[in-house]
């Protein structure tokens, strides 16, 4: 979420992205914020996908089976490319 007690949901993520422990982790960020500034600030700072509130269960299964599977296309193919070489 954007709107954290602490610290807000682009801090939070800025932490994520600079730890090398949690780097790779896919990040989908869920908000009030319905506004385009956010989302394009979101999206810029790193996160996979930006859902607004409120949302379905379903559609946030969706996105994140979605992620997934792109992730593991994207470790496919890059097998792929390594092989290749």
């Amino acid at each position: 979420d954007i709107m954290l007690p602490n610290m807000n949901g682009y801090e939070l993520l800025d932490a994520l992205i600079s730890n090398t422990k949690t780097q790779l982790i896919p990040v989908i960020l869920l908000s009030a914020k319905a506004d385009e500034y956010s989302q394009i600030k979101g999206l810029d700072k790193g996160t996979v996908d930006y859902l607004i509130k409120p949302f379905s269960a379903q559609e946030l299964i969706i996105r994140i089976r979605a992620n997934i599977e792109l992730s593991l296309r994207r470790k496919i193919n890059y097998k792929n490319v390594s092989k290749k070489k």
